[in-house]
């Protein structure tokens, strides 16, 4: 491996001499540093070529990875921007890496029935040593160990962008005079050293080294390459990690154009995934105080999430008081989890469990210093704490709404218990779907039970035969016949196939991701493919069986209820929807100003022409035939960045998603200003030292408060020419925030 990066650089070299003309345009990579190169499409290698998150697998396309790379070189080098240069260049230097054995470019067919060249790696060891082995500041990728110089500009020293936009007169626009806030809050943030958690980094290899449970999430995948890429995700967490030990690090902060912020590093940062954030501490210390103490116990409860002793709550659902007592009556537990974590390995089972045994760790501290005779409250600590929102899309909504009816359920008013949006929708379908089963004669129900008994049998049959068996084959073949025969009928049972699922937690599970997605643009059929994805992912057996049909059907049952059960929601949503399409129509991007911050949101969305180009990849290979082009040189789709236009549908589609987005931004802004301390964030979530909490707790609903007082819904209507006379408000007092619970929490 170590021999690799110096191979990459000698194949560049040799093949630069002696494959490019000096009239080729890709001669222009003669002129660069190939230790520059090599480095530059390290980096835009490995993190480009991780496989999309989630069930589906997503394809990594060879046009998108030699675009990319050729990209990176040209911004480093600061040349004029042309996609099809910067596509043969990329193309020239990835071949070197196939040539090596790292990755390999493949013809297959994609979705849309079309051939498509894609790239897989097939050596993610030395990919990722090539990665590991980056210097510090060859990447913003990585952390500084010195804190960023602070934004005076929408342009960064660094040359990377304040804001995430094309649009110019964002970029001009905005001044630390006219929007001293969010500079404010990006350059705070920046000012903020982390360090790492060393006993959770050494748990950490430990774990991922012998596949332990806590990372059964990666385990349990069936995807190959999602799996392969969250097994490098892991390793890039914990390789970054092991850089930094003992040094003090920092993140450079921007915006994207809805003005949330983001950490420019890669992998381990706040942002990360739960073993990034376990393994984070802040570089400064602060006394914990009573109130902290108390706030690790909750903290320490949130992150476990599990069963609370309270019926039909988990331990991040009961009031903060519970949440310590459980902390306190489980501690003997939780200081043997601290103690011996490759032993008492029960902290696996934890719904964040690296936060959670962090947490452990500390109180673990605790105990220690406690029993060399100091007070609890003089104990300085490294570690922070979080407060969430709850559902906070639907939150903004009720807020911009007034809305009375769904505010108890997103917790916007004063409970005993935390407000449960998602049984509160499920309930809804459920009485529906129950309603509409009732109605069947009871001939027509038996049927339909019977004919879901029979395909579920057929199914059953099907996942026990063994696998490439003619009796599987043949079980499979009538399955087919069996579905042919009764296509109008697979659709009509679905009522009562749903009918079938009683258990409340169950029926809040399936609900969960739709109700969770629809204030950020969720549409009937959105919700219907949701349900199809998810459907092996609950553990529930019957959803093992489940008809696509069946699952389109929840789907547009949870989107049609929310319509009556979350009316002035999902009016608003619609309203929002309604004005992107105007600007659509009219040729031009939606746009307003947040109050408060003044952040200029504009739905900049454009897309390139796309062009066929020749590309030739690797040395040319056989005779030049009658188009002048060599048998190994393809034809690839490029985007033309220089050459954009408006996208169609995105008006629409955004505006709904974008206007939350844009007020949860402001609301993180404001709170990152208003704290006379540092507060991390991560859009709905907001972290400190376990000493800052309680002021915290008091300062994240203020300024929601402030926020939704200052009636944001009247002028981002009149900006983007809403029609505010659709939107019925209700007569929410949004003053009871500053005593909810649970509101952030």
């Amino acid at each position: 491996m170590e021999t690799t990066r110096q191979k990459l650089v000698d194949s560049i070299e040799r093949r630069l001499a002696s494959e490019i003309a000096p009239q080729n345009p890709v001669k222009f990579l003669s002129k660069l540093s190939l230790t520059e190169i090599i480095d530059t499409t390290t980096s835009a290698l490995y993190l480009y070529t991780r496989v999309g998150r989630g069930h589906q697998k997503r394809a990594v396309l060879f046009a998108e990875v030699i675009s990319a790379i050729g990209h990176n070189l040209r911004n480093k080098n600061r040349l004029r921007r042309d996609s099809a240069l910067a596509a043969k260049a990329g193309a020239f230097i990835l071949y070197s890496y196939e040539l090596f054995g790292i990755l390999e470019v493949k013809l297959v067919q994609a979705t849309n029935g079309h051939a498509t060249f894609t790239v897989e790696v097939i050596d993610e060891d030395i990919l990722s040593y090539l990665w590991d082995k980056l210097e510090i500041d060859k990447t913003e990728k990585l952390p500084s160990t010195v804190p960023y110089a602070p934004w005076t500009s929408t342009r960064h020293d660094t040359g990377v962008q304040m804001i995430k936009t094309e649009d110019r007169d964002v970029q001009t626009s905005v001044t630390p005079e006219t929007h001293p806030m969010i500079y404010a809050s990006l350059n705070k943030a920046q000012q903020v050293g982390w360090k790492v958690n060393e006993e959770i980094y050494h748990i950490f290899t430990w774990a991922l080294r012998n596949k332990t449970e806590a990372f059964a999430d990666i385990w349990e995948m069936q995807n190959h390459e999602a799996k392969a890429s969250k097994i490098r995700e892991a390793k890039a967490v914990g390789n970054i990690a092991k850089r930094f030990i003992g040094k003090i690090f920092y993140h450079l902060y921007f915006n994207d154009f809805r003005g949330r912020r983001y950490p420019a590093t890669a992998y381990f940062n706040e942002q990360g995934t739960d073993a990034s954030r376990g393994m984070l501490l802040r570089e400064d210390l602060l006394e914990i105080g009573e109130q902290g103490y108390f706030w690790l116990l909750i903290s320490v409860a949130s992150n476990w999430a599990g069963e609370s002793g309270i019926e039909g709550y988990k331990t991040d659902k009961i009031p903060l008081n519970d949440r310590v007592i459980w902390s306190l009556d489980n501690e003997e537990i939780l200081l043997s989890y601290a103690e011996q974590p490759k032993v008492h390995q029960g902290w696996m089972q934890a719904d964040k469990p690296w936060q959670f045994l962090a947490g452990c760790i500390e109180l673990k501290k605790i105990r220690l210093w406690e029993a060399e005779g100091n007070a609890t409250d003089e104990y300085k600590s490294h570690l922070e704490c979080f407060v969430d929102g709850t559902n906070n899309g639907s939150q903004h909504l009720s807020a911009l709404t007034r809305d009375e009816i769904t505010a108890p359920h997103v917790n916007l008013v004063p409970s005993d218990f935390p407000g449960d949006l998602y049984k509160y929708v499920a309930d809804h379908v459920w009485e529906k779907i129950n309603n509409e089963v009732d109605k069947l004669p009871r001939q027509e129900k038996q049927e339909y039970e019977e004919f879901i008994d029979t395909l579920v049998d057929m199914k059953s049959q099907i996942s026990d035969a063994p696998l490439k068996s003619d009796r599987r084959k043949q079980l499979i073949e009538e399955i087919i016949e069996f579905k042919k025969k009764n296509f109008e009928l697979i659709g009509k049972v679905s009522p009562v196939f749903w009918a079938r699922f009683t258990d409340t937690k169950e029926r809040r599970k399936i609900v969960k991701r739709n109700v969770m997605t629809l204030p950020y643009g969720g549409t009937a059929y959105g919700l219907g493919q949701q349900q199809i994805d998810d459907a092996r992912k609950h553990g529930i057996a019957s959803l093992m069986v489940m008809e696509h049909k069946w699952g389109a059907y929840m789907g547009r049952e949870v989107f049609h209820d929310c319509k009556i059960s979350l009316k002035r929601p999902m009016r608003l949503l619609s309203i929002f929807e309604e004005a992107g399409k105007k600007a659509e129509m009219e040729n031009r991007f939606l746009r307003w100003h947040v109050p408060i911050t003044n952040f200029p949101v504009v739905q900049h969305y454009t897309e390139g022409t796309v062009k066929r180009v020749y590309i030739q990849y690797g040395p040319p290979i056989g005779e030049r035939n009658s188009t002048g082009y060599y048998d190994n040189t393809l034809q690839v789709a490029i985007c033309f960045i220089e050459d954009v236009k408006l996208s169609k549908k995105k008006q629409s589609q955004g505006a709904s998603p974008n206007a939350i987005h844009s007020l949860d931004a402001a609301h993180l802004t404001m709170i990152v200003n208003k704290a006379p301390f540092n507060v991390t964030t991560i859009h709905d979530s907001f972290g400190c030292l376990l000493g800052n909490m309680p002021d915290l707790y008091i300062i994240v609903r203020e300024t929601f408060l402030e926020l939704y007082q200052a009636n944001p819904l009247e002028s981002m209507m009149k900006e983007i020419e809403g029609d505010i006379q659709g939107v019925e408000i209700g007569t929410l007092d949004l003053n009871l925030i500053l005593d909810s619970e649970y509101c952030f929490s």
